[in-house]
């Protein structure tokens, strides 16, 4: 409880109601109360406008207003001093209209007693005071938030400006590096019986390197070009059982340099989808290639399309060394990869599987990987399979035939 004092302000056009009000107010051994009475409407709002009490103690009737009026008149603009409605008769409209105006409580004149007369003005102080504060809290919040959206703005301005900066860096250095590959190749090809083999090592070196950093630069192109917002897909119904089961097929001789097994598997029929269908042989490319890249020779790559639900379900299964857990989380990131190496030497650019996540999200799809150490990893592609087209009734049918049979009459 508040030991100090506390200022009163006390509008009442009766004195002897303040005069009441005071001895009420002296009975309160805990707490010192300093009042200050104004009679008129006009001195209560200069009061109130004022701001120097702690609370308010204000009489229904006043002479040329009344106190609903007074409340609506300082409550808008955001009066800092709780105010308490006095009234010499209960009423609920009063009761009603007063709180809506601003009030913090309502006291019938009469029914007063120190107790409660102590125990409103503290809760309507400690009220006031935390609505105060909420209200500072607020504006902060909004402050807050204007600049968040100012900061965001920023970064989206600046990602913007990232995007355009690579993929003009890319495009501009993928043609240098076309040449110095395509000299590379040249050189392979007309010149091999006169080179050395040290001579052939460094030609080779330069061309896989030139080949390797080719690949970068289209990968950050891509990459920059979906982020930007212009992923275009050219979506048509597709099979993704022929589509997959002819991919694997290209890529069998990659895995062949290995010595793998690399199985196509389509247990049940599978319902058609709508795929840009370049575009998914660019995810399964990636993936396939992936499990090649960081599999022991001599094992098997499983590659299985089936339903599940709604969705057309792709899983990519390998028989390598799986991935460590820390690692699973930013293997769909930019430039994200895992600790395991890779079983030939084979570079990654760490953004194929970037790349494949947002084509697949494009589509509505879902891309995820299951994996345990020691024992392998799957990764998961899922298409939604389009909602099917009601078929016309037998009544909507012969309904359009009637038509037209009747208008063919008609023109007869």
């Amino acid at each position: 409880m508040n030991t100090g004092t506390i200022k009163v302000l006390l509008v009442d056009n009766d004195e002897e109601d303040c005069l009441l009000v005071k001895d009420i107010l002296a009975e309160v051994r805990a707490t010192r109360y300093d009042v200050t009475w104004v009679s008129t409407c006009e001195a209560a709002l200069v009061a109130l406008k004022e701001g120097r009490h702690d609370v308010c103690l204000l009489d229904y009737r006043l002479d040329g207003c009344t106190g609903i009026e007074i409340l609506e008149a300082v409550h808008p603009p955001g009066c800092a001093i709780p105010i308490i409605m006095l009234t010499g008769a209960s009423d609920r409209e009063i009761d009603v209209a007063a709180m809506s105006a601003g009030a913090t409580d309502y006291l019938v004149k009469g029914r007063i007693d120190a107790q409660l007369l102590e125990r409103t003005i503290r809760y309507a102080i400690g009220h006031k005071a935390g609505e105060i504060e909420l209200k500072r809290k607020n504006r902060q919040l909004v402050r807050m938030h204007e600049e968040l959206a100012q900061k965001n703005a920023e970064l989206q301005r600046l990602n913007e400006e990232k995007n355009a900066f690579v993929g003009i860096a890319a495009h501009d250095l993928r043609n240098p590096l076309g040449v110095i590959m395509g000299y590379s190749d040249f050189l392979l090809f007309t010149q091999r019986q006169r080179m050395n083999k040290e001579e052939l090592e460094i030609v080779d070196k330069i061309r896989s390197s030139s080949r390797f950093m080719l690949s970068l630069l289209n990968d950050l192109l891509e990459i920059s070009t979906i982020e930007s917002g212009k992923l275009n897909l050219d979506k048509r119904s597709a099979d993704l059982v022929q589509l997959v089961e002819a991919n694997v097929g290209l890529n069998t001789v990659l895995a062949s340099r290995k010595n793998m097994e690399l199985r196509f598997e389509s247990p049940s029929e599978v319902q058609r989808v709508e795929v840009d269908t370049l575009k998914v042989e660019q995810v399964l490319n990636n993936l396939i290639s992936n499990a090649i890249h960081y599999s022991p020779h001599g094992t098997v790559i499983r590659v299985i399309v089936r339903c599940e639900g709604a969705e057309v379900l792709i899983a990519v299964k390998d028989e390598g060394p799986g991935i460590a857990p820390e690692d699973v989380g930013n293997l769909f990131r930019p430039f994200g990869r895992a600790s395991t190496m890779s079983t030939g030497g084979e570079l990654s650019t760490g953004l194929g599987l970037a790349i494949a996540r947002r084509i697949v999200e494009g589509h509505g799809g879902r891309i995820w990987v299951e994996t345990e150490l020691g024992r392998g990893a799957t990764f998961f592609v899922s298409f939604p399979v389009p909602a099917p087209v009601p078929e016309a009734t037998e009544s909507s049918v012969t309904g359009s035939g009637g038509s037209a049979a009747a208008g063919s009459a008609t023109a007869a």
